[in-house]
């Protein structure tokens, strides 16, 4: 009996400590840092996610194009393949200044909340890169 009680008074000394108040708030501010990395994270995962399949989308709209779609810039084939992504994102950055029909600097933005992802297009390359278009 005596060798239960020993066991039993410690665990109630290790329980029984109450966290202070300032150790509570560095806890909950821990707590809360850690909450903040996890939203950042699966927000840029959703931003390079959505511009990732927008790049398979362009990358099968143009091979599936007219003749004159031959490159991945073009504008139509960029509007056709954002028009085919689920939900509503935010694309920005399809410009065509000069008429050419082709996007002018092949720079296209993802917005998924406060976060983003940049699909560079060229015309032999598509890629995609955490963070906005520079």
């Amino acid at each position: 009996m005596r060798y239960l009680f020993v066991p039993l008074a410690v665990m109630g000394m290790v329980f029984g400590v109450a966290c202070d108040d300032d150790t509570e708030d560095e806890v909950q501010e821990t707590v809360e840092d850690v909450e903040e990395d996890v939203e950042d994270f699966a927000g840029e995962a959703s931003a390079r996610t959505v511009a990732e399949a927008l790049r398979g989308l362009i990358l099968r709209d143009e091979e599936d194009g007219d003749e004159g779609d031959d490159d991945r810039r073009s504008v139509a084939v960029i509007q056709e393949s954002i028009d085919d992504l689920p939900g509503d994102p935010e694309v920005v950055g399809i410009a065509d200044a000069d008429g050419d029909g082709l996007d002018d600097d092949g720079l296209i933005e993802v917005r998924v909340g406060d976060q983003a992802a940049c699909l560079e297009l060229t015309r032999d390359d598509a890629n995609v890169e955490n963070g906005a278009c520079a």
